[in-house]
């Protein structure tokens, strides 16, 4: 039987998904079913830990109702993680899909301790008590699919054109290349020596001073006969 896991674009908290998506939870004989996009690395290793099986699918912009009716065809229970400040996301659509078809459901939110079970609040019974209790009929789906769906996080946009693209890697290697020609040590071997003849002249004269103050010394301290 199959368990789909759905979750906020946002959402970040994959130690919560991680305390509700185990064997102790759901049965491990169940398939995690979860849409490829940037927290799939995450869902993999939740599975990976508990030793449960998880299968990836695809989701297309253009075929999207398709994609939906297949993911619930043979779906247990459906599990959302949903903080309730994104609307238009999958999120906000498997809700009311769910809603709709009578589908059992669950939405888990950083907002409140327990959980929602087909859109009631739950806070006398536990997550695994309610998900035993869920059994499985084949079902007729009858979805809508808003106009405008956000499935993915939008990215900044970079320039297409390959000419464009090369003159700004030039402009950012050569402002590299300055900031370091700017702290490398200049040898300068003119300076070198220079100083070398500085070193030496400071050493003769601090030789011929002492010689002085040597015979200076002796005629003070040696008596003249």
């Amino acid at each position: 039987m199959n368990v789909l896991i759905i979750n906020d674009i946002s959402w970040d908290n994959f130690a919560l998904v991680s305390k509700r998506i185990n064997p102790l939870c759901i049965n491990p004989n169940h398939r995690i079913n979860y849409y490829y996009g940037k927290h799939m690395r995450y869902m993999v290793g939740i599975c990976n830990q508990n030793s449960m099986c998880l299968i990836r699918r695809p989701i297309v912009q253009s075929n999207i109702k398709e994609c939906i009716l297949d993911s619930l065809k043979f779906t247990k229970l459906c599990i959302i993680f949903h903080n309730f400040i994104e609307y238009n996301t999958l999120s906000s659509v498997y809700i009311n899909v769910c809603e709709e078809n009578k589908i059992p459901y669950f939405v888990m939110s950083e907002h409140c301790d327990k959980f929602y079970m087909n859109g009631e609040y739950i806070s006398d019974k536990k997550f695994k008590t309610c998900v035993r209790e869920i059994g499985f009929e084949e079902r007729t789906l009858n979805i809508e699919i808003p106009q405008e769906i956000r499935l993915f996080e939008e990215k900044e946009t970079y320039p297409k054109n390959i000419q464009e693209v090369v003159n700004n890697l030039r402009s950012r290697y050569q402002m590299l290349k300055d900031k370091k020609d700017s702290k490398k040590i200049v040898y300068d071997e003119n300076l070198v020596k220079e100083r070398k003849k500085a070193i030496k002249s400071g050493k003769e004269m601090s030789y011929l001073e002492f010689v002085a103050n040597k015979k200076r010394w002796l005629k003070e301290v040696v008596p003249k006969h």
